[in-house]
């Protein structure tokens, strides 16, 4: 049974059929071949998983808030803000970029959303001072997967949901993992800045710096509302994500101004699509899954990988090594999707914490928005420089390789993981 489901499922993902498609069809296949079930589980998951789960709402509410964010004039301050604090040093806007991206997605929680609005005005100033545009859009690409890994993750609610864990403890553990990742790529962009001589910003003067820190603070209060509204118990994620929206889309426009009536139909309707997408897509996971564990698939899995790999670090090393290969040609939120119910015994059996499990799978996932063929920043970065994906896969494999170091070191060291959600005693 569900090695007819999952077989199906691969043969129609190879042939390009999009992952939603591929699971309904993949759990038809199962539930037609089989007489002990029955086609009704798929509309039946379908319509009780979504229309179950008010935490799985904060997705689409932080999408949404972060769309607004983006086309509202909290990027161009972000960035005004960086340039003053880490501007003066050699390649100073390569560490404007990194800086930008680890702000910036604690208020989108999208890596797509990170490159489209920091990228549009970034990769251009950069060439412009003097920066080569391969390694402006390389950087730009890499310093997006921040957005995953720092709080509100979008993926991160996505695991939370799955592993029915708590979204604030997820949201906690990204912050130590998502500075490491800005340090590890700043090792790459140190060396090559001093190499070919890129250019420092003048040293900003202390009313340039207040002035700067005055003009982004209406943007930098989002995360701030999110995850101090979910500490101190005033709302639950999903009303945190539902207050951000209101707030992004009163405060900002009347601080910034750039965001007219007009351009909100837009908004909503990018931020409905990419919602739907991720709904249907977890509306057919849940006739997957139900299948998988009906068939003892998981618990079957997890004996397998407790036989092959009986330590907790070669469990992990071989997730890491199946992430990789599937964020080729998945998103973060489908892998997470596909795996976690899979894997997430496995990984509890053998003494790993859900949430530091949680954290490894969402940076892991995160390296698919960059690494060919079909990464989404990847193709976003493509559009906005010009370049060809020949012309970026060279400049991106120092980052790549920071990333891939960092997440081991995140792996291999729990406390990087779990040290701040106990601080806040989120976890035990």
């Amino acid at each position: 049974m569900a090695e007819t489901l999952l077989i199906v499922f691969l043969v129609f993902v190879v042939l390009g059929t999009p992952i939603a498609i591929a699971l309904g069809v993949g759990t038809l296949a199962a539930a037609l071949l089989y007489p002990a079930l029955n086609p009704i589980i798929i509309p039946t998951r379908f319509v009780g998983l979504l229309s179950d789960s008010f935490l799985i709402l904060a997705a689409p509410l932080f999408i949404l808030a972060g769309n607004v964010a983006a086309k509202s004039g909290v990027a161009r301050a972000i960035i005004d803000l960086a340039t003053v604090l880490v501007g003066r040093f050699r390649g100073g806007l390569a560490y404007v970029n990194i800086l930008d991206s680890m702000i910036f997605g604690g208020i989108s929680g999208s890596a797509v959303a990170d490159v489209s609005a920091l990228g549009t005005f970034l990769i251009p100033q950069m060439e412009r001072k003097g920066y080569d545009r391969d390694f402006a859009t390389a950087l730009t690409i890499s310093t997006a997967i921040m957005a995953p890994i720092v709080p509100p993750s979008i993926v991160a609610v996505v695991y939370a949901w799955m592993a029915e864990e708590s979204v604030a403890a997820m949201f906690a553990a990204g912050y130590v993992p998502g500075l490491l990742v800005g340090i590890g790529m700043a090792v790459p962009t140190f060396v090559i800045a001093r190499r070919r001589n890129y250019p420092r910003e003048p040293a900003p003067t202390l009313p340039a710096l207040l002035g700067a820190f005055r003009q982004a603070l209406p943007g930098l209060m989002i995360p701030v509302i999110i995850m101090g509204g979910i500490l101190l118990g005033w709302f639950t994620p999903t009303e945190a994500a539902a207050v951000a929206v209101v707030y992004a889309l009163v405060v900002p426009p009347l601080a910034y101004k750039e965001l007219a009536w007009r351009d909100l139909p837009k908004i909503f309707a990018d931020s409905a699509r990419l919602s739907g997408v991720i709904g249907l897509i977890i509306g057919l996971v849940g006739a997957f899954g139900w299948v998988l564990t009906y068939s003892k698939f998981p618990f079957r899995v997890a004996e397998a990988i407790g036989t092959i790999a009986p330590t907790w670090w070669l469990f992990l090393i071989l997730v890491i090594v199946l992430y990789i290969c599937l964020g080729t040609f998945l998103t973060p939120s489908e892998i997470i999707l596909v795996t976690v119910p899979v894997l997430l015994p496995g990984a509890q059996a053998i003494g790993i914490h859900p949430i530091h499990f949680g954290m490894v799978c969402v940076i892991a996932s995160a390296l698919g928005h960059v690494t060919p063929p079909v990464g989404l920043c990847l193709f976003v970065g493509m559009a906005i420089s010009g370049l060809s994906m020949d012309k970026l896969v060279k400049p991106l494999l120092p980052f790549i390789v920071a990333i891939v170091v960092v997440l081991f070191l995140v792996a291999f060291v729990p406390p990087t993981v779990l040290w701040v959600p106990q601080l806040l005693g989120l976890v035990k």
